[in-house]
């Protein structure tokens, strides 16, 4: 990678840096680079640009050029944590009455033929008051971690993310493309239930089969065999993709085309569905950027991947937002279980439990 600043540079930097991106990739090098950003309607031509937006990818500015960058280590995270201890927090978790609700309009649109899955997200809060100060300190915490887990975080103007993401949304190197469909969700310790489990199959395999066919407009997409992924006490259904691309396509049209993925979104994916999840996002107050992608171009390089398992934060508030894919067969208790346990595992993974 082509640096900006020296590693003496990075070495000698002290705490705080209040703006900044970090990004793990999937070759495990971890990029970090530091505002003040000039955000742009393209990436940088040479160097790195990280690509920030929401869900709803409704910036029009979603690229951010760092003013310094560099690859750093694990253990050079620690010259930029803060020497005093994170405060015990107090979380407000969800509602149940709340989740039953949209769990009964997706089974009603389900039931009407309008939609076959639906990723509806939940939200628990809690106060921290100048949380992005905390920010290098979580991310310490998280390693080491599994190397089916990437860690990734963003901070500017004191609000931001930080989470280990299990979810490529896709990498781009030249004119080949990885990518990858992740569905289905269990405990480690119920492997065996789980590969059997027809639900959690049928959520996997609507993915894959929407991922396909957004494929197709790219190139010609080969798909290898359905494996499960350990994050670690979590399972999830993998398959990956590999495409070699049939023409000149920007990143942000890549972007548009797979992005929100059945994984997060819906199937179909259209404005009345998309609608119907904005609502029940918003009744839950979940952070604009959970589920987004997230990334970083490096020259001819990009990979992105998509903000879940995360904490995000403003100026005094530090968010768990987490999702759940209801289809036909999903039981309501089932899918509330699994919000919760998703909650911890980000407890535990950030040292917050």
């Amino acid at each position: 990678m082509n640096r900006s600043i020296s590693e003496p540079a990075i070495n000698n930097s002290s705490y705080p840096i209040e703006d900044f991106g970090l990004i793990e990739l999937s070759d495990r090098r971890i990029v970090l680079g530091q505002g003040p950003f000039n955000r742009s309607h393209e990436p940088a031509p040479q160097g790195i640009s990280f690509y920030v937006n929401d869900f709803n990818l409704t910036s029009d500015k979603p690229w951010y050029i760092p003013s310094e960058y560099n690859e750093i280590s694990a253990t050079d995270l620690d010259q930029f944590c803060k020497s005093s201890e994170m405060p015990k927090l107090e979380w407000h978790e969800p509602e149940y009455r709340d989740f039953k609700n949209c769990f009964e309009v997706i089974t009603n649109l389900r039931a009407e033929g309008k939609l076959q899955k639906a990723v509806p997200a939940v939200n628990a809060t809690a106060t921290l008051n100048n949380a992005s100060s905390y920010c290098f300190n979580l991310i310490r915490a998280s390693f080491p971690h599994l190397s089916s887990l990437s860690a990734y975080a963003f901070s500017n103007n004191g609000s931001g993310f930080v989470g280990l993401s299990p979810e490529q949304l896709f990498r781009l190197d030249s004119s080949k493309l990885h990518t990858m469909a992740l569905a289905g969700t269990s405990r480690t310790e119920n492997n065996s239930s789980f590969e059997k489990d027809s639900k959690e199959q049928h959520e996997h395999q609507l993915v894959v089969e929407s991922i396909r066919r957004r494929l197709n407009d790219l190139g010609k997409a080969q798909e290898d065999q359905r494996e499960t992924l350990d994050i670690g006490g979590m399972l999830h259904f993998l398959s990956k993709f590999k495409v070699e691309l049939d023409d000149e396509y920007s990143i942000d049209n890549i972007i548009k085309t797979l992005h929100p993925t059945p994984a997060l979104g819906t199937v179909p994916r259209n404005k009345s569905n998309s609608d119907t999840l904005n609502i029940i996002r918003n009744q839950f107050k979940v952070p604009s950027m959970f589920g987004s992608p997230f990334g970083v171009k490096i020259d001819n390089f990009f990979e992105a991947f998509i903000s879940i398992r995360g904490l995000f934060f403003n100026e005094n508030m530090i968010h768990i937002p987490t999702g759940c894919g209801l289809v036909e067969g999903s039981l309501i208790d089932n899918e509330w279980d699994e919000l919760a346990f998703k909650r911890r595992w980000v407890k535990s993974s950030f040292g917050l439990d």
